[in-house]
């Protein structure tokens, strides 16, 4: 009996072994399937599409071209050396300030993950539709109208393609689910915003392999320098796969504890106006770990918005297959070639409704703060004024804080200077008003003893007559 429950523990135990051995095999075959190639539907054709080299040259011939509207930056690289494409226009003559304060600084983002085409061709068709209007020369053209309103109000920063190296890899390989860099890490997951949490992966086959720690990868840098010496009023990072505007946060520590962003209002506002901008397929927008079925840790938007405080940062997923079905990917995230300028040509009201929305937020604000200088100047003027009396100037507490440091009263009564004189005033009055009083009751003594003696005068002579 002994013998036969020693046998059956083994074999339990043998079965465990194995179930285990099987399991591990399906784990390792399953890791990293979402970037393993697949039989894909339709490839991109690149006489309608461009590859790595031909965007570049058509980028550089564009700068070349217009260089007082568009400039290069070769300074930010991959690992590998590649260019990220890193492009900046504006109407370079006209400077920064314009008749409502500073231009509005945008930086845009593109090509995060590899496999996702379509957002870099969006960018490409953008900037070209600004350039060409620029250069037409009939002077009343709504396209060079927008053009001209474009380049003399933004200062706008283009990331062109933020991971070269991956895009690199999916042209030499075909591997079209792909969306890492060259080494597989997901640079969407690298970024200093709640790193290492739940919503990125730690495992190298993962298509969300966060990489070390955050900001390992060159690639993200740019981010960082960027958030740094340009400070921009609006980020937006450009994707596809969905129809989606995604507001912060997107990651897993956010979802927990429900964090939402400070300007979470102007935020949704912001996404409405985008959304509407395509009616027959409207976005649909919200924050990022309602909208979708997953979190995302160490995002390169929830870095903009939580870390830099940029005051606008956005996702964006551009476009979606209306019906996907099975494991192949690039048709998942990108539109067949001979429909590629339809589809650009049917988002680009997109943009112009981002515009439109931050120049209006931009001259709103400008207005403010001018209401701001304008009253602290006044306030100043009075400092120097030649004596004149001039009604209180009231503050208006949506520009000022209470605690202030110009010495004024928040609520519109006297400064403290004033109180000051005022009481120094009284006390002098009471002082003037005792010494009065003082030298009448001098004056009211000095009679009385004159009375007195004249009243011991006149019985003196009564006595001796």
């Amino acid at each position: 009996m002994a013998t036969s429950a020693g046998f059956q523990m083994q074999m339990l135990r043998d079965n465990l072994v194995y179930l285990s051995s099987i399991t591990v095999f399906i784990l390792s075959l399953s890791a990293g399937v979402d970037v393993q190639p697949q039989q894909e539907r339709y490839e991109p054709d690149y006489s309608y599409y461009h590859n790595v080299s031909s965007m570049e040259a058509e980028l550089r011939l564009l700068v070349m071209k217009h260089a007082g509207l568009i400039q290069l930056n070769n300074d930010y690289r991959s690992r590998a050396g590649h260019s990220q494409l890193v492009l900046r226009m504006s109407n370079f003559s006209s400077g920064v300030q314009t008749a409502t304060g500073g231009k509005v600084r945008v930086l845009l983002s593109y090509g995060e993950h590899a496999r996702e085409f379509f957002p870099v061709e969006s960018m490409l068709y953008f900037i070209k539709n600004v350039i060409d209007g620029a250069s037409l020369s009939f002077n009343k053209t709504s396209k060079r109208t927008f053009s001209l309103w474009v380049l003399n109000s933004f200062d706008i920063i283009f990331i062109g393609m933020a991971n070269p190296d991956g895009r690199d890899y999916i042209e030499k390989t075909r591997n079209y689910c792909w969306r890492g860099t060259k080494s597989g890490v997901d640079i969407n997951r690298n970024f200093d915003w709640n790193f290492g949490g739940s919503g990125s992966s730690n495992n190298p086959k993962d298509g969300e392999f966060r990489g070390p720690h955050p900001f390992s990868e060159p690639e993200t840098e740019v981010f960082r320098n960027l958030s740094y010496i340009f400070a921009p009023d609006a980020f937006i990072s450009f994707h596809s796969g969905a129809r989606h505007i995604y507001i912060p946060f997107a990651d897993s520590l956010s979802k927990h504890g429900r964090r939402q962003p400070i300007n979470k209002t102007l935020l949704v506002r912001l996404a409405r106006y985008m959304s509407r901008s395509c009616p027959s397929r409207p976005f649909k927008f919200g924050l990022a770990y309602d909208l979708t079925g997953y979190t995302a840790d160490g995002t390169s938007f929830d870095f903009m918005a939580g870390h830099e405080k940029t005051p606008f940062s956005l996702a964006v997923e551009l476009w979606e297959h209306n019906k996907h079905e099975g494991r192949s990917c690039f048709d998942e995230f990108n539109p067949k070639s001979e429909a590629l300028q339809a589809e650009l040509a049917f988002i680009h009201p997109m943009y112009i409704e981002l515009l439109n929305y931050l120049h209006k937020w931009k001259k709103e604000n400008f207005h403010r703060s001018q209401v701001k200088t304008d009253i602290y100047a006044l306030l100043i003027r009075r400092k120097k004024d030649d004596g004149h009396q001039r009604l209180p100037i009231r503050k208006n507490a949506m520009f000022f804080s209470e605690d202030s440091k110009d010495g004024s009263n928040p609520d519109g009564g006297t400064s403290l200077p004033s109180q000051l004189a005022f009481m120094m005033l009284f006390i002098l009055t009471i002082a003037l008003v005792a010494l009065l009083v003082r030298h009448v009751c001098q004056m009211v003594r000095k009679k009385r003893i004159i009375s007195l003696r004249s009243l011991s005068a006149t019985f003196s002579l009564l006595k001796l007559s």
